[in-house]
């Protein structure tokens, strides 16, 4: 006859380190992912509004720089971090997934403990 495995309740997940850790990575790196794809599409559409410079002149020691190619360069700087925080989402959320289900894995396959026998009393 198997042993039934032991009953897992909310207080048996809270207790275990890895599952909440794995609840918080997910938790943070769906946030972070949700943000970074959010602001990946504002910064997309920022650099298609604003010019790019024309190539300087290799002759130029001192190239004079326009608020607009301020701008889009400062805007492809953002789009880049975006798009960073975009991955490093992701994978923060796939290591909480990776934590959970180890950690209730290894909940689900703990043996049963017998309870400890108290010592009689005299």
């Amino acid at each position: 006859m198997r042993p039934t495995p032991p009953t897992i309740t909310v207080h048996t997940l809270f207790r275990s380190g890895l599952v909440v850790a794995g609840l918080l990575f997910i938790g943070v790196g769906l946030c972070d992912a949700v943000a970074g794809s959010v602001k990946i599409g504002q910064y997309q559409e920022l650099l298609r509004v604003t010019v790019e410079r024309a190539p300087a002149d290799p002759a130029d020691l001192f190239p004079t720089a326009s608020e607009g190619h301020e701008r889009h360069e400062l805007a492809r700087a953002k789009l880049a971090f975006y798009q960073l925080l975009l991955t490093a989402g992701q994978l923060m959320a796939a290591v909480g997934f990776a934590f959970l289900a180890v950690g209730v894995l290894r909940l689900r396959l703990r043996a049963p403990r017998a309870p400890a026998e108290q010592p009689a009393l005299r």
